[in-house]
């Protein structure tokens, strides 16, 4: 006999996605449970007293690390066991385990125009973390990562985090930020900057690194998480970094229109031109990803068409999925933003 569960959405995924807020929800829950213990079937949506959730049957009782998976999930708000009585419906709620490392207010704190939504961005992680095998210690690259938002989402995850930004006043400004918060936390941490060079000092950049802990115990231990921010330009992403250091890579890229963005640059500025972005910096972003590691990117594709994103990809060595649930989140965030998302890993 089946089991049957429930999932309640968090309320305020439909505010942040409106009308298409289902399709990503499914697109995302596709490829998560595919980590699951045991098989699933009819996925759907379901009106139970006047409430919609998105419910599914397994072939046995979900195991706690799939209760994890789901817990981990962007648009989840509750999870339950659904029990069918006397024709009547019980809901059983189980308990989430998301086991943040650090709180999730990180991510919701700073508020500033073109601002990539924290759920989103959730999503964006759970997609890249699920494309994935490796379940050691995860490092991960936002190659354009503005303030930071994708750093601490993965942070709340228990991801090592770095971030390129090319705007100094934005690293600087996501530095102090990180370091009010981990004080005011309590959290414990040591940080250090570094200079950096290249060749014959033809460019240069600034390393901003915190390692972070819970308590004096665990930082002395070397049970800490890395949170770094790099000010400079992504294109020398493979000096900053060694090859085959970074397991997921994941960013928002720049949307190529008329469109605020933290650092107030031109948008024909090299690194705020999603194609002329990709072409300078992807070889240096697939030299510092590990093989078997994903690159998961949304952009808009008003601007870019996704054929000719997904070529990009297959030039520089990566396999772009093309499986069913990679190929629906294509949604409108605006009159000229159509965003969408693609999923590739390096073999």
């Amino acid at each position: 006999m089946y089991v049957t569960y429930a999932i309640l959405f968090n309320p305020g995924h439909n505010r942040v996605y409106f009308e298409t807020s289902l399709k990503l929800s499914l697109s995302e829950f596709g490829i998560c449970a595919q980590n699951f213990s045991t098989p699933y079937q009819n996925l759907q949506t379901q009106n139970i007293c006047g409430v919609e959730y998105l419910t599914f049957e397994t072939a046995n009782h979900l195991a706690e690390p799939d209760i994890k998976i789901i817990s981990c999930l962007s648009f989840v708000y509750a999870i339950f066991e659904l029990k069918q009585e006397n024709n009547e419906t019980y809901m059983k709620p189980l308990a989430k385990n998301n086991n943040c490392f650090v709180n999730e207010s990180i991510g919701t704190i700073l508020k500033y125009t073109g601002k990539t939504n924290e759920v989103f961005t959730k999503m964006l992680l759970n997609i890249a973390y699920n494309s994935q095998s490796s379940k050691n210690e995860i490092k991960l690259l936002d190659p354009v990562a503005g303030k930071g938002t994708t750093l601490f989402e993965g942070l709340v995850m228990g991801f090592n985090v770095y971030g390129i930004e090319i705007a100094d006043s934005v690293v600087n400004e996501s530095y102090h930020f990180t370091k009010r918060f981990l004080e005011t936390a309590r959290y414990k941490f040591t940080h250090k900057e570094t200079k950096i060079s290249g060749a014959n000092k033809s460019f240069s950049a600034l390393r901003r690194t915190f390692e972070t802990a819970a308590t004096k115990e665990e930082l002395k231990t070397k049970n800490t998480r890395t949170i770094e921010f790099i000010a400079g330009n992504s294109q020398h992403a493979a000096t900053y970094y060694k090859k085959n250091f970074f397991n997921l890579i994941v960013g928002d890229l720049p949307y190529g229109v008329q469109h605020g963005n933290v650092t107030k640059q031109k948008q024909s500025s090299l690194t705020r031109n999603p194609l002329e972005l990709l072409t300078a910096c992807l070889p240096a972003w697939v030299n510092v990803l590990k093989a078997g590691g994903v690159i998961v990117l949304s952009w808009n594709s008003n601007v870019l068409p996704r054929t000719k994103l997904a070529d990009l990809f297959l030039q520089n060595g990566l396999k772009v999925f093309d499986e069913a649930a990679y190929l629906q989140f294509e949604h409108r965030v605006d009159q000229s933003i159509l965003r969408n998302i693609i999923v590739a890993k390096k073999p």
